[in-house]
């Protein structure tokens, strides 16, 4: 923590932490085998107003900042990075309306999404079309009464049990990134399509799909922000989102830095516990380092975000380092655990599966590199100087 928590901030994540370790970390292993979606606990957390933590008051969220939001990311991702990512996902689709609606916008859908009866999921992703998003294939034309939509997304998380989607889709093809418009497609419209889910490697109780755009209508009161502008939304939304990914590496980091120390406590060889062994000791110290680097990281693109500060840089370096510092943690956890830790009935196991994602999704780590490259060289260029 870059500042100590204020008593409502404590209270929220000590009341969060308790119904994540009593009622969330004990099914996990089962949700995961059975790749179940996590509804009921979705359904409870939002009970306890958690869907709109950034929310402004008088539209029925808690009105607080985005070191809470990360705080309660960890929180949830270290008992079940499933149902974290579940809940990472609703925040992602929430701020395209959060930062973008316009007031009529804002006014209709964000009380629900605060409150989770309403839910709204990010629709980006192509099958060519993944971190150049200039190369979207789905169409919008504009009508008389509106648009028509026609194409397709793919890796779209919790689409199925969303009420609508945010769908990016190219108006003007010869604008590249320019000709982008995001709109507000409900998923029980004409046209709108959905594959099973998608078997995953990891995070398998967060469902993600295959959609499909049939000649979907919607009027123009669908579009979000201006017609040509959803480029410029999916990339503002991402800056943020790839602080909830950090958080949510942390959160599975910061369960293998427990687990590896609880297991070293207990395992004896040679006569007493291996954490007496000096070459235990020192991968365990190396977890807690990797943890407490990417959780500063986070905190700190929090932090700047809270100040309406350009997240671009801090964001990507949060999510580079967390995630990257996430693989690393689970990693020398399960080197801990030695053979115990490879066999499907240890946590350690399934955190190595879920936590290999974050490097990839909301950018790659490579394409996080290049951006902090980028920035670097303009800093430099501007100042003299790249510090």
């Amino acid at each position: 923590m870059l500042e100590p928590l204020d008593d409502q901030t404590r209270d929220l994540r000590d009341t969060l932490r308790e119904f994540c370790r009593r009622e969330v970390m004990p099914g996990a292993a089962r949700r995961d085998a059975a790749a179940e979606y996590p509804a009921e606990l979705f359904a409870r957390l939002a009970g306890m107003g958690l869907m709109g933590i950034t929310v402004p008051e008088e539209l029925g969220g808690l009105g607080l900042d985005m070191r809470t939001q990360v705080l309660a990311m960890e929180e949830i991702a270290y008992a079940d990075a499933s149902l974290g990512s579940v809940f990472a996902g609703h925040y992602l689709g929430m701020e395209t309306l959060r930062q973008f609606g316009s007031p009529d916008q804002r006014e209709r859908y964000l009380p629900g999404l605060a409150a989770g009866t309403f839910r709204v999921a990010f629709a980006l992703t192509e099958p060519d079309a993944g971190s150049d998003i200039s190369r979207i294939r789905t169409r919008a034309t504009a009508g008389p009464d509106g648009w028509t939509i026609i194409g397709g997304k793919t890796f779209i998380s919790n689409a199925r049990e969303s009420d609508a989607l945010t769908v990016f889709a190219m108006t003007d093809p010869d604008a590249g990134i320019r000709g982008i418009t995001a709109f507000l497609v409900p998923t029980g419209a004409d046209g709108v399509g959905f594959s099973a889910p998608i078997e995953k490697l990891g995070l398998r109780g967060e469902h993600a799909y295959e959609v499909t755009f049939d000649g979907v209508r919607v009027g123009a009161d669908a579009v979000l922000g201006e017609p040509g502008g959803g480029g410029r939304i999916a990339l503002e939304v991402l800056n943020s989102a790839r602080i909830d990914v950090a958080a949510l590496a942390n959160g599975v980091a910061m369960r293998a830095l427990d687990l590896a120390a609880g297991y070293a406590a207990t395992r004896v060889q040679f006569g007493r516990p291996i954490r007496e062994l000096q070459a235990i000791q020192m991968l365990l110290a190396e977890i807690d380092a990797l943890v407490q680097s990417g959780r500063l990281h986070t905190y700190h693109a929090a932090a700047l975000r809270d100040r309406d500060e350009d997240v671009r840089r801090a964001g990507s370096l949060a999510k580079y380092v967390a995630s990257e510092n996430c693989f690393q943690a689970v990693d020398k956890a399960l080197q801990i655990h030695g053979g115990y830790g490879f066999v499907k009935e240890s946590e350690i196991e399934r955190l190595y599966r879920d936590c290999r994602i974050f490097r990839i999704y909301e950018g790659t780590s490579q394409i996080q590199l290049l951006t902090v490259a980028k920035l670097l060289a303009r800093r430099h260029d501007r100042h003299g100087t790249a510090v």
